[in-house]
């Protein structure tokens, strides 16, 4: 019989998680749990007290059952689960100026880091650095818009559902199309 210890799991992943986030560009790896990395990551970031929306293919039953997490409409979710970013940003919260942490955390399910070139700056990234991420010209000028502001804006992780891997941009990020 496999046993899967989840809080060493999720120790894990949210190490996965803090190190993609502080320095952006760079690929991390999750593992699975319960045959799932996008799971993995929801196990490790909900709990009764935050809120989220499943926009995926994913069955999040055994989720709830472990985390109590609250499900919520786009608009005041936590954190966002989903396969597409056309109009997401628009939607979430980004916090305010007396409660920054009140914004939404994206988790993009890829099938890989293909697509647009752009260069990197910010904390965690040693001048300037380039990277490849599937998105599109609108989703930089919206993401350097609703991040502008510090600490206001959202974070982004971008999991390849495939593998495991993992990517991320903070709301200190600026982007800029190659």
């Amino acid at each position: 019989m496999n046993s899967t210890d989840i809080e060493k799991n999720n120790r894990e992943t949210f190490r996965v998680l803090l190190n993609a986030l502080s320095m952006p560009g760079n690929v991390e790896k999750v593992n699975k749990i319960f045959n799932s990395y996008t799971l993995s990551i929801a196990s490790t970031l909900l709990y009764s007290e935050v809120s989220y929306i499943n926009n995926t293919e994913e069955e999040f039953t055994l989720i709830d059952a472990i985390t109590n997490a609250k499900q919520q409409n786009i608009q005041n979710a936590d954190y966002v689960f989903c396969c597409s970013l056309d109009g997401v940003l628009s939607e979430i919260k980004k916090g305010s100026y007396i409660s920054p942490e009140d914004s939404a955390t994206i988790i993009y399910l890829v099938n890989s880091f293909e697509g647009l070139n752009i260069s990197l700056k910010g904390p965690g990234i040693d001048k300037e650095k380039k990277a490849t991420y599937p998105i599109d010209e609108d989703f930089v000028y919206e993401f350097n818009k609703r991040n502008k502001s510090y600490p206001l804006g959202n974070e982004i992780y971008f999991l390849n559902k495939t593998n495991g891997e993992i990517k991320a941009l903070s709301r200190t990020t600026k982007l800029e199309v190659v």
